[in-house]
């Protein structure tokens, strides 16, 4: 098949661009050169929100937010003052590693802002200095691979995992195109994508190139003492090293920065040809189960190791459910992939399933016709135990093992009444199929088995179910209570439906609504590529049986082998 490129563009209608301005001279400067590049324009970018975040740990902070509003609405630029929240924490000043908690409540903070004011895209002020202090901070630290690059440009939000609207979520599209999806789909499971990015467009500027230009335009900036003191963070000190100039020439700021453009260089050339073997590559993704396959090829047996290490990642991304897999973790395991040939004889690669980054890769079986598998590894008993978590009843979209975006809700009767129902959602179990066989007529069970049939196996066993428990019931615990939905192959218990904002109309027999959607990927259905996301609409007692064994027939993966 020939080539489909699955880097795209999501179109999303930009409401206004955000700012992270902590008011000292780098994100003024920022602002400054923000608010001329808007007034030389004639206004033709969006408008400017700038977010300017009160820690509370300095008694003069509020004052000081205040200060850089006033600045930034100076630069008719509109400010958002974000205080933090530390009574979960008790006193601040009492925390271990407050610099990191600070961190994540800030950026948290700036997120949640961005999604309420319809932004996606966040500048921050990070310049040529900081970039090479991280350099440096990594070379001691001993990471000498491509984190050698440093900061980069451009890249999701950070510490906003599972925040709905910041995090890789927000514009839903069909799993056919990368459009947005408006609309609700009645037939497919939507992919979600969108969120928050930060840019940060000052890299290229040294810290003494934007004190210059504050002080020609006579903009007023606020220094935080404590981010000049050697004694609060190693990143401090290392700025105090570089600012005075007594480290070897080798790893001062110049020599950091050539280092690092040349690794981001050579990283660019990786990630450019890995992404043209991921577009060639056969590749299925059957989203209702969380299983892909990809053909094997002779062809990337050739490429380099690094290439093949970064094709993998992209590969794992598409089911893994962790939010980061290293390149450290997949080099080994790249090269049994596709082993290379040497004097025309082919190394031994990998001969029997391997785990990495929570994924369980399968090499073609006998039949397979080289076909290779990957599937959320099996969950452990740690997994079934952490990735339990109890449903909002508020209609919000919640992550469930890093994979599903899920949410649920009661139809409105009435005033209203109490809620009974405490709704979870955990790994399929096997009691869990136990029981519903069991209340099951013949018919029912045979349908059952069919939609089961889609994750052979143990594979099963990591779907998602709704379980649902009186509320009076006791302490929730991630075992027990009954089946109402298996959503990500779209079965019901009567009284409960998948969420259709386009239905137009509330069935009377149904009282709770669930709804999925499948986390952000890199693939869209095409060319070389397939995605299989269609749900039976299914209810267990109210649908013939007939018309369910038509819906799960219809939609059921092609006979595509896949182990």
């Amino acid at each position: 098949m020939g080539a489909t490129s699955t880097t795209r563009t999501t179109i999303v209608e930009i409401y206004a661009i955000g700012l992270a301005v902590s008011g000292g001279v780098d994100s003024m400067a920022l602002a400054s050169l923000c608010s001329e590049t808007t007034k030389a324009t004639s206004g033709q970018y969006p408008p400017l929100i700038g977010f300017i975040v009160n820690h509370k740990l300095r008694k003069d902070s509020t004052e000081e937010a205040h200060n850089v509003a006033e600045g930034l609405r100076r630069l008719q630029i509109e400010p958002r003052v974000l205080t933090l929240d530390w009574r979960p924490y008790g006193n601040p000043l009492a925390i271990d590693h407050l610099e990191h908690v600070a961190r994540k409540l800030r950026y948290q903070a700036i997120g949640r802002a961005c999604r309420e004011n319809g932004i996606t895209s966040l500048l921050v002020a990070h310049h040529a200095d900081d970039q090479a202090e991280t350099v440096l901070m990594r070379i001691v630290g001993k990471y000498f691979g491509s984190g050698l690059g440093g900061i980069r440009t451009r890249r999701p939000i950070a510490e906003c995992r599972g925040i709905y609207g910041v995090d890789g979520s927000g514009s839903p599209r069909s799993a056919a195109s990368g459009d947005k999806e408006v609309t609700g789909d009645v037939q497919g499971m939507l992919i979600e994508d969108g969120g928050v990015d930060v840019i940060r467009p000052l890299l290229t500027f040294t810290k003494a190139e934007l004190i210059e230009h504050c002080m020609a335009a006579e903009m007023r900036w606020f220094e935080d003492h404590t981010n000049a003191d050697p004694r609060f963070a190693l990143r401090n000190t290392i700025r105090h090293l570089q600012t005075n100039e007594v480290l070897a020439a080798a790893l001062r700021k110049q020599r950091l920065l050539e280092v690092a453009a040349r690794v981001r260089e050579q990283a660019a050339e990786v990630e450019s040809s890995a992404q043209r073997e991921y577009d060639q590559l056969d590749i299925s993704l059957d989203i209702r189960t969380g299983i892909a396959t990809f053909k094997d090829t002779a062809r990337i047996r050739v490429v380099g190791r690094n290439v093949k290490t970064a094709l993998v990642r992209k590969l794992l991304s598409l089911v893994a459910p962790v939010h980061e897999i290293k390149a450290l973790d997949v080099y080994h395991v790249a090269e049994s992939l596709w082993p290379e040939s040497h004097d025309g004889n082919r190394k031994k690669g990998l001969r029997t399933p391997t785990q990495i980054a929570n994924v369980t890769i399968s090499p073609p079986s006998g039949a397979g016709r080289g076909i290779w598998t990957m599937a959320r590894q099996v969950p452990t008993q740690k997994d079934t135990t952490s990735k339990f978590i109890i449903l909002s009843q508020l209609s919000t979209w919640q992550l469930w093992d890093g994979r599903y975006w899920i949410r649920m809700r009661k139809r409105q009767v009435g005033n209203g009444t109490p809620e009974t129902l405490e709704v979870s959602v955990r790994f399929l179990q096997q009691d869990d199929i136990a029981k519903l066989m069991k209340t099951s007529n013949p018919a029912q069970r045979r349908a059952l088995r069919k939609l089961l049939s889609m994750a052979s196996g143990n594979l099963r066993f990591t779907l998602p179910v709704l379980i649902a428990r009186e509320v009076s019931s006791g302490t929730i615990m991630p075992t027990g209570g009954r089946v109402v939905a298996l959503p990500s192959l779209g079965w019901s218990a009567d009284g409960w439906a998948r969420w259709s904002e386009d239905d137009g109309f509330e069935d009377p027999a149904v009282e709770w609504y669930w709804d999925i959607r499948y986390r952000r990927v890199d693939l869209v259905d095409g060319g070389s590529h397939r995605i299989v996301a269609c749900l039976p609409h299914v209810r267990s007692s109210r649908d013939e049986a007939e018309g369910f064994r038509a819906d799960v027939h219809d939609t059921a993966i092609s006979p595509r082998p896949t182990s």
